[in-house]
């Protein structure tokens, strides 16, 4: 009896429910999943009654490090944009009043426009991260379970998008499946697009490998390019002269090198495979910072790491190879025939081939590599883009 007593009750909950207001359903649900998270219930004797049908607006209040977080749903059955914005006005300058008893560094206040009808944003807000009490306004569709985010705001505060779409799937378990159909197939398109070029031809990879080839034909017809005097009469790097003399000029010139003919045209190869794309889809600049960056790095661990003589691009093209992976990585994509597998396989095998032969300049290798993944991240996403 106790059993179909329960079910019973909740068979009629359900209902009450339905009949429920959109509104009043989604602070019902929403109410438990926001206090899981930390936030606390903020409200008068105005607002005590969450539940009710003529609420206006439910706070919520949560503090994250130095920030103080409000989140305000607003009813939009019962208020219209005009009343949303005079109140959320006059809220902001009761705020600014008591900021300074608060304690904390910034108050972001999240205004969740809930509704059930289409709504737009009659004006563009401007984000000021440096304002000591900033508002963010959302609109949250019900029917549609979208959420739509002002021209100018910060369309992430906290994990609040993704508290609200847990939300959704609380009051239509199918959401979830749709979000993640929806975000799989976004995804699948998105692979699917190819990179946007920065340059149109790779003139500069093309150039270097000239120079290298022009470079060892010289070597080869005064004294050949695996004599160790002619390489270093060429600007080849050696750990004595670089430190004890102060010819730093070698960790530029011996990027230019090349010891025998297999060694030239492994570098050249390897140099047409990851600076072509580089070029192509970092620019030329880019790739110029890249090359050399890595090259130079290369060039000082071979001096710390190696008591040889040492000359070669491979410093550079490791670099090269490790902005070519994050890329990949970073986009998900396909970059000419190549992705993040196969770039990575091919680094491995070539570090790999490094600890079998003891010819091979591993320091360089694995420095080279470490800055050009360094770089390419650093240069894809510049630090004055990010917030």
């Amino acid at each position: 009896m106790l059993i179909i007593a329960l079910e019973f009750s909740t068979i009629v909950l359900k209902n009450i429910m339905r009949k429920w207001p959109m509104f009043t359903r989604f602070i019902h649900n929403a109410y438990p999943v926001f206090v899981e998270e930390g936030f606390e219930l903020l409200s008068d004797r105005k607002e005590v009654d969450i539940f009710s049908e003529d609420v206006e607006v439910v706070r919520f209040i949560k503090r994250h490090n130095t920030i103080l977080y409000i989140i305000n749903f607003w009813n939009m059955l019962n208020i219209d944009f005009e009343v949303f914005t005079h109140r959320n006005n006059a809220y902001e300058k009761k705020l600014t009043e008591f900021f300074e008893r608060l304690n904390c560094s910034h108050i972001i206040v999240l205004n969740l426009l809930i509704t059930e009808e289409e709504m737009e944003f009659k004006n563009v807000s401007i984000f000021h991260p440096d304002q000591d009490i900033y508002s963010v306004s959302w609109i949250v569709e019900l029917p549609t379970k979208k959420i739509l985010v002002n021209k100018g705001d910060a369309d992430e505060v906290l994990n609040i998008r993704q508290l609200v779409n847990k939300v959704f799937n609380i009051m239509d378990p199918s959401f979830d499946s749709e979000e993640e159909n929806l975000r799989k197939y976004k995804d699948k398109i998105r692979r699917k697009i190819p990179l946007k070029e920065k340059s149109n031809n790779t003139a500069l990879t093309y150039g270097i490998i000239v120079v290298n080839l022009i470079i060892w034909f010289v070597l080869e017809l005064n004294g050949g390019s695996e004599d160790v005097n002619t390489l270093l009469l060429f600007g080849a790097n050696e750990p004595f002269l670089v430190l004890k003399r102060d010819q730093y000029w070698r960790l530029v010139t011996s990027m230019f090198l090349h010891i025998g003919f297999s060694h030239l045209l492994y570098n050249n190869f390897a140099l047409y495979l990851f600076g072509t794309r580089i070029e192509r889809y970092y620019g030329k600049v880019k790739f110029i910072l890249i090359y050399f960056t890595s090259g130079i790095i290369g060039s000082i661990a071979s001096i710390f790491f190696s008591n040889t003589v040492s000359a070669g691009a491979s410093g550079a093209i490791y670099g090269l190879s490790g902005a070519l992976l994050f890329l990949a990585y970073k986009t998900r994509k396909e970059i000419d025939g190549f992705n993040t597998y196969t770039i990575l396989v091919m680094i491995l095998i070539g570090i790999g081939l490094g600890w079998v032969m003891p010819s091979i300049d591993n320091a360089a290798h694995l420095a080279g590599f470490l800055s050009g993944l360094f770089a390419g991240k650093l240069l894809l996403f510049p630090w004055k883009n990010r917030q």
